[in-house]
């Protein structure tokens, strides 16, 4: 196919984000003067579905909601797998990583102190018992490996 001919055909992007200009116009920003050949995808095109299971260990299993707590459990996993209390989920070994497991907890007072004064009551309970009980366990840890 000679070159001319293919420059006719493609896709078309339509940028409908609005601009803070457009916005207080009312008007969205429907720019399709760089076509560049490209046309719109089709509207019966099947879109991702967020709420479907996810394959998660060779299993489909819904993936538990995202909060504040579920990020606080996640990190703490992440320091007990780096204390050699929770094997690896990769190797399926225990390895310790105290300098990395100590990281791990300063991110989660890091946290703590940044969102103070904006969690909820069970939320500050929460990530104020986690990191006692991870301070307490890298205590113990650090002991037996000296």
């Amino acid at each position: 196919m000679p070159e001319e001919e293919k420059k006719g055909k493609g896709f078309v992007f339509v940028d409908k984000r609005k601009t803070h200009d457009a916005e207080e116009a009312g008007e969205g920003r429907a720019d399709t003067s760089a076509t560049d050949g490209v046309t719109e995808a089709p509207k019966d095109a099947p879109k991702a579905k967020s709420a479907e299971p996810r394959r998660t260990g060779g299993q489909d299993q819904p993936l538990p909601e995202v909060d504040f707590n579920a990020l606080i459990l996640s990190l703490s996993s992440s320091v007990m797998m780096h204390l050699g209390v929770l094997p690896n989920p990769v190797s399926h070994e225990t390895e310790a990583d105290l300098p990395l497991a100590k990281q791990t907890i300063d991110i989660i007072a890091l946290l703590q102190e940044k969102t103070r004064g904006n969690l909820a009551k069970d939320e500050e309970q929460f990530i104020e018992a986690v990191l006692y009980d991870l301070r307490m366990k890298y205590v113990e840890v650090n002991r037996e490996k000296t």
